[in-house]
């Protein structure tokens, strides 16, 4: 999905927005607090989280203002309009069951990788994400598996927009470096992600396409401990194509 070019933003949208994030990002806060956090009056801020209440976004629970339930229905309408959300629950937990590890559904919006949705094995030892997480695309092997089949020309907007940043210190940083792994990916058909967003952490993704248009990416994540390198270098790869494959088909099946 394109980035949109920066436009004419309303402020009054954006405060109102930022407190919402800041709400999510806190787990709920007080007036107060919400007061010294920003550049605004406490009435103008009192009148924000009045005007969001009414509007059944927040819920005031005498402690202080939380997200309510009404960005769930919304949260929900969001992922059933992505169109192989609804085709891959089958194969995540199949992923999960054969390889006894996290089996994620990966997307891109606006730049950034979303988990879209995930099956978990047996036994397995959680690691780096979470259902509807945003993340920087080129750490992740999912990311890495949707990034390699973007224009040369999306992926430098990308990279203008958000950067490189380094999780670790195996994480790519250099935009020549990142172009070079891209192509490698489209080459061998998966990616794989090795401390890169987190130490111990690793990945292998297949990207799902359709008609030269990305999808999405289909992974499979764990530990180090979890994944012995033959595993992860000879077995995983041919797990992962054959699944995001299969996911592909679904689509069509479901679309036609």
């Amino acid at each position: 999905m394109a980035l949109s070019e920066p436009g004419r933003m309303v402020k009054s949208a954006r405060n109102a927005f930022e407190i919402i994030e800041y709400l999510h990002d806190h787990g709920g806060a007080d007036l107060g607090e919400l007061t010294e956090e920003f550049d605004l009056a406490k009435s103008t801020i009192h009148g924000y989280l009045s005007t969001l209440e009414s509007l059944e976004y927040l819920v005031n629970d005498g402690a202080g203002y939380h997200l309510s339930l009404k960005f769930l229905y919304h949260g929900t309408a969001a992922r059933n309009s992505v169109p192989i959300s609804g085709q891959a629950d089958e194969i995540l937990s199949a992923l999960a069951d054969e390889t006894s590890l996290v089996a994620w559904l990966v997307v891109e919006e606006h730049g950034r990788a979303v988990y879209l949705d995930r099956a978990v094995g047996d036994e397995v030892v959680q690691t780096y994400g979470r259902i509807s997480k945003r993340t920087d695309l080129h750490g992740t092997a999912a990311g890495k598996a949707i990034l390699a089949h973007l224009s040369d020309e999306m992926i430098d907007t990308i990279v203008d927009n958000y950067g490189l940043p380094a999780r670790t210190e195996y994480t790519i940083t250099d935009v020549d470096e990142l172009h070079e792994e891209l192509s490698t990916v489209r080459q061998r058909g998966y990616a794989t992600s090795k401390h890169e967003v987190a130490l111990g952490v690793q990945s292998v993704a297949a990207p799902v396409h359709h008609e030269g248009r990305v999808l999405g990416a289909i992974s499979v994540s764990g530990t180090s401990n979890q994944i012995d390198d033959r595993y992860f270098e000879e077995d995983l790869p041919d797990v992962m194509t054959t699944a995001a494959a299969d996911l592909a088909d679904r689509y069509v099946e479901h679309h036609a």
